[in-house]
């Protein structure tokens, strides 16, 4: 059998703050009670920030150019060797892609694009089926031997990542859409419709609350079937941004007749079902039978990233503003000496968020472990519902979302400093201090697959990200009012 699992999930074992430091702005929910500055004591401790967010691009590039430099088409390596070995997730060069444009820096535009065209010509090339889909992963060390010089090959023995996940899919839609709206090359709107049009015709569902499906998996003759895996809250989220943002980039319609913006409603249809307002937080999504709701367990992206993506949809979900403070009260962890399962010596500790519920009661990992990109993920909700007033027009609220913001982007840089030191990118160390782990220790995620203290482009990523104030599932990744 071959691995069909979504995008990150399978790894074995093995400014926002810095920016409002000096911004003073008025928050749109503030405006009736007058303009009010962001008080600087809350900014005390980012001083270190800027120098972190340095590092961890210094890491990303290293990764990037483990094996070839420049302009050479490629993607970049996941993790460090000590995880998958040269394996690149197309999930996490996506977020690469949104971390480099985020930053607004104009010397990662051509990082950003030379990911951007990695992606196409997986697109273009992809193995077995190259029908506008992306696979989970691809291979990354050498060049392939087609002759285009593209340090992209496909993720066979002995991984087999060929599975093409929907939420992989609108991942590299997202990114190919924001470098298209940076700019304004029609190769990456192209690549963006290939895909959605994909989704739309593997994925659309009229089972049960709609939305789409799970994706498509690859068999042992190499043909492509329906993944059984049932529909999933995170890949509606994520085709619901994705979608919104062709219906505003796009005149055309999907392949299907429908316009984007239907198509994404067609998403935001499935996400009203699996809303449990008495949480207020976001179901899994469905068991197997797409129909089904699967009421555990309860992970954190969905909470952060509905927030996220909803944003300026008008939604009408009692309290969905509200799923970025369930998941802080209730998947904060602490990862200490001498808990049960823990990777971290004597002297170290660490605090963030963790994948789900189920990874807070797990016997065969540390249910105490603290993953980073769902930290990073829940200081870019947090950010984001600042710079847009989704505060009732309470300062109060509006500062403590800041100082929640500041400790968990501490708690980001505090594992970057104590975190992976050690690990290696093609055979060279990487210096310590760089890059973010994707968990402090084995952390179970409930789902059948774990993450584990390996350097990651994906929690480093999200972790540029929301160090920048980005959003992803928007458009310009800011408030057009809010410049860096």
């Amino acid at each position: 059998m071959f691995p069909t699992l979504s995008r990150r999930r399978f790894f074995g074992l093995g400014s926002s703050a810095a920016l409002l430091a000096g911004v003073s702005f008025t928050p749109a929910g503030a405006r009736s009670a007058g303009a009010q500055s962001l008080p600087t004591g809350l900014l005390k401790d980012t001083e270190n920030l800027p120098d972190s967010l340095n590092n961890a691009f210094v890491f990303t590039n290293l990764m990037m150019d483990a094996y070839a430099t420049g302009l050479t088409v490629r993607l970049a390596q996941s993790y460090s060797d000590q995880a998958l070995g040269a394996t690149a997730f197309t999930y996490d060069n996506a977020v690469l892609i949104h971390a480099y444009l985020a930053s607004e820096d104009p010397d990662n535009l051509p990082r950003a694009e030379t990911l951007g065209r990695g992606l196409l010509y997986a697109q273009a090339n992809n193995f077995p089926v190259a029908d506008g889909r992306f696979a989970q992963a691809y291979f990354v060390n050498v060049a392939n031997p087609d002759g285009s010089g593209a340090f992209i090959t496909p993720a066979a023995y002995p991984f087999y990542f060929y599975t093409s996940a929907v939420g992989d899919q609108a991942w590299a839609g997202m990114a190919l859409a924001q470098l298209f709206k940076r700019t304004g090359d029609h190769q990456y709107l192209m690549g963006a419709v290939k895909v959605a049009n994909w989704i739309v015709t593997n994925a659309y569902s009229d089972t049960g609350a709609g939305g789409y499906s799970f994706g498509t998996n690859i068999n042992p003759q190499n043909m492509s079937v329906p993944s059984t895996n049932g529909k999933s809250t995170e890949h509606n989220i994520d085709t619901f941004a994705f979608f919104t943002m062709l219906s505003t980039l796009s005149n055309e319609k999907a392949v299907n007749g429908s316009t984007w913006k239907s198509l994404a409603n067609h998403a935001l249809q499935f996400l009203r079902k699996v809303y449990n307002e008495a949480g207020p937080y976001f179901y899994t999504g469905t068991t197997s039978d797409g129909v089904t709701i699967a009421t555990t367990p309860i992970p954190e992206d969905c909470q952060t990233w509905s927030y996220m993506a909803l944003l300026h949809s008008g939604i009408d979900l009692p309290g969905h503003k509200k799923t970025i403070d369930w998941a802080i009260d209730n998947l904060s962890v602490t990862d200490t000496p001498p808990a049960s399962g823990t990777s971290l010596t004597k002297q170290k500790q660490v605090h963030g968020l963790t994948f789900d519920t189920a990874s807070l009661t797990t016997t065969s990992a540390d249910p105490h472990a603290v993953w980073f990109e769902g930290t990073s993920h829940t200081a870019a909700a947090l950010i984001a519902r600042v710079l847009n007033g989704d505060l009732g027009g309470a300062f109060a609220r509006l500062a403590n979302d800041v100082q929640r913001t500041l400790r968990l982007l501490n708690d980001c840089v505090h594992g970057q400093k104590i975190l992976g030191a050690g690990q290696t990118v093609n055979g060279k160390t990487i210096p310590a201090g760089l890059g973010l782990v994707a968990a402090s220790s084995v952390l179970d995620t409930g789902f059948g697959y774990t993450y584990g203290p390996s350097l990651h482009i994906g929690a480093t990523g999200w972790f540029l990200i929301a160090g920048h104030a980005g959003n992803p599932f928007q458009l310009g990744y800011r408030p057009a009012s809010f410049t860096l």
